[in-house]
């Protein structure tokens, strides 16, 4: 794997910008956060990629990246965060914004969502595999899936479906939706647990409610760690030796308090490294504008790979897989860029 740390480096790199003395003001913008979702994404696919492969144990490069660098879940917290944030965002600034999620945030996600699935099956069955009408029924739910990654659009649509019912019964007052949304994300967590869903469905959930929490919380947080670069610093450096031990931590312990606590100092770390660079390139705004069809389509090669080519060296997979899904993706956007300025309207 060493040979795509380099490549990795240079597009998380490249471009990037540094304020000086002076602080960004434009350190949340959505081009910042969809850069950092650029960089999420890629290492979801090398995190998928290597997992596949199983190359625990390999030479001494895969073992560092699996065995103390492998990010595991917390490649998705980002997402999670940012979706609350935006989220949150919406409702404070735009008046009846929580009236309208059903259609343009559920409706419009379920949408794409359920176009992709329509492709897993197709290629499904044409290998032969064979569901029952229940199984075609929850996959369209995200409780099942064809070989997708189905767990995250579940968790997803669960939460902004949370987060309308809370925003109604608070009467669109941001606290208390806010709070009702943070309740509702507990609850869920213990349903899915209750329902014996493996950890990983439910274990990033409260990154979403705390990105709507950061939302609120932002210029009060940004005013105590923007007194001085000493501060802003001193903050960065701890933040980041902090997430370091925590994460080898829990690399070691796996224990789902040192998994929250390493995700929360993670993305303090992302979020002050936005308030003085500025992490933006082309390369990485594409990816992270068309997030969603990349995580959602990117397991398909890889389904095809495994059962067609089941000795296919890594090198060969990484990039076969990479030019097949960036493909699948430069279709699907530019068709549902067409169907959703149609059924929703543009900059909805």
């Amino acid at each position: 794997m060493s040979l795509f740390y380099i490549p990795l480096a240079v597009l998380c790199l490249w471009g990037i910008k540094y304020s000086g003395k002076a602080f960004r003001g434009d350190a949340m913008s959505v081009t910042s956060t969809t850069a950092i979702n650029g960089i999420f994404t890629v290492l979801v696919f090398m995190c998928y990629t290597v997992s596949w492969q199983g190359y625990r144990g390999g030479t001494w490069d895969d073992r560092i990246f699996t065995d103390y660098l492998y990010p595991g879940q917390l490649v998705v917290v980002p997402f999670l965060f940012f979706s609350g944030y935006g989220i949150a965002e919406s409702l404070r600034r735009k008046p009846g914004y929580a009236k309208r999620m059903p259609r343009y945030r559920l409706g419009k996600v379920w949408l794409s969502f359920a176009a992709a699935l329509v492709l897993y099956l197709a290629v499904n069955l044409l290998m032969g595999k064979r569901y029952t009408p229940l199984q075609i029924v929850l996959a369209f739910t995200g409780w099942g899936g064809f070989g997708n990654s189905n767990w995250f659009m579940f968790d997803i649509l669960c939460l902004y479906a949370l987060t309308y019912i809370a925003f109604l019964c608070a009467r669109e007052r941001f606290v208390i939706g806010a709070a009702l949304t943070s309740v509702f994300s507990v609850g869920l967590i213990a349903a899915l647990w209750y329902a014996g869903r493996d950890s990983y469905w439910w274990n990033t959930i409260l990154f979403y409610p705390l990105g709507m929490w950061y939302s609120l919380l932002r210029p009060a947080i940004e005013k105590r760690s923007q007194r001085n670069n000493l501060v802003y610093w001193g903050l960065l450096v701890c933040a980041v030796a902090l997430f370091a031990a925590t994460h080898i931590l829990y690399m070691w312990r796996h224990r789902l308090l040192l998994f929250l606590i390493s995700g929360c100092l993670m993305m303090a770390v992302i979020l002050l490294v936005l308030m003085k660079f500025t992490i933006c390139n082309k390369a990485l705004l594409w990816i992270g504008k068309n997030m969603f069809w990349i995580y959602i389509l990117q397991r398909l090669p890889m389904l095809v790979l495994a059962k067609y080519c089941p000795q296919i060296n890594k090198f060969a997979l990484i990039f076969s897989a990479a030019a097949c899904t960036a493909a699948l993706t430069w279709l699907f956007s530019r068709l549902f860029d067409t169907i959703n300025s149609i059924l929703f309207g543009k900059n909805k």
